[in-house]
This record gives C-alpha cells, sequence and structure tokens, in this order.
C-alpha cells in the first residue's frame, strides 16, 4: 500500500504527464513500483551495483556522487523534489553510473525499468523528455568536472 498520492505527482510531472489514467495506474501497481523510505545519509544506490529501476522522489533530495578507489571523489548533483533518478542504467541497460545517498529522509517511488522500457517504447514524447533528462544531467556532470579538473 502506497502512502503518498503517487498519481497526483505522475500526472504533473515533466516527463510523465502526457499518459493517460490507466498508464499512470499501471505505473502504480504493486507489481511495477514500491514505495520506499531512506533515511538521512542512507545509500540508495551504489555506482557498479547492477539495477534496473527508476526512482522518483517525493519528498527529500539526494546526492549524486562518483567514487574513486579511495572514496568519494566528487558530488556530480542534488536531485530535488519531483525530480527522477537512476534512469541511466535502465535506459542502457549497465550497471549504476554513479552512488546516490539520501541528504535528508526521502520518500521514493521505485519503478521497474523494465515497465519504463515499454512506457518508451509506446510513447516517443516520453523518451525524448526522459532523454533529455539525461543530457541535461549529464551537461551539468561534464561542466561540473571540468571546473575542477587540472588545466
Amino acid at each position: 500500500m502506497k502512502s503518498f498520492n503517487w498519481q497526483n505527482l505522475l500526472q504533473s510531472h515533466p516527463i510523465f504527464s502526457s499518459l493517460n489514467e490507466e498508464e499512470l495506474a499501471n505505473l502504480l501497481r504493486d507489481e511495477v513500483s514500491q514505495e520506499r523510505v531512506y533515511p538521512q545519509d542512507t545509500v540508495i544506490l551504489r555506482e557498479g551495483e547492477v539495477g534496473d529501476s527508476v526512482f522518483l522522489l517525493s519528498s527529500g533530495s539526494v546526492q549524486i556522487t562518483l567514487w574513486g578507489t579511495s572514496g568519494p571523489l566528487m558530488p556530480l548533483a542534488i536531485i530535488q523534489t519531483g525530480e527522477i533518478f537512476g534512469e541511466m542504467a535502465v535506459l542502457e541497460r549497465k550497471p549504476r553510473s554513479a552512488t546516490v545517498s539520501a541528504r535528508e529522509n526521502c520518500l521514493v517511488l521505485e519503478v521497474a525499468g523494465e515497465e519504463i522500457r515499454k512506457l518508451l517504447e509506446a510513447h516517443p514524447e516520453v523518451q525524448v523528455k526522459m532523454y533529455t533528462v539525461v543530457r541535461d544531467r549529464l551537461k551539468q556532470w561534464f561542466q561540473s568536472l571540468g571546473s575542477i579538473a587540472p588545466h
């Protein structure tokens, strides 16, 4: 049972707003998605882990970090309420590309990657929006990497 009104968040979400009620309801079925609570400072995803799900953040914020051999290398981004994360592993079908930790208590909806891929296949406009998020995020990360890279 989900405690949060995910339907409302999805209906107004920039990526999922074009879906109809039935498609949104499908995303919220227990076989497709789980609501999860992560206390502050909990690691949600680890770089290199195999994972096939996308996370939608309904409250709190998370930090995305790249790790080096000796520990945290650099913070890449902070994801805020209403944003998604974990999408790169789902789109590329590869292990997680970064570590994600809760900066404060977080409530998330974890959606199965297989369902997300079906949705993207059926809805090119959703696919474009998802890839736009990825592109913008990568652009932001490369800019932050550039600002610390030796010249």
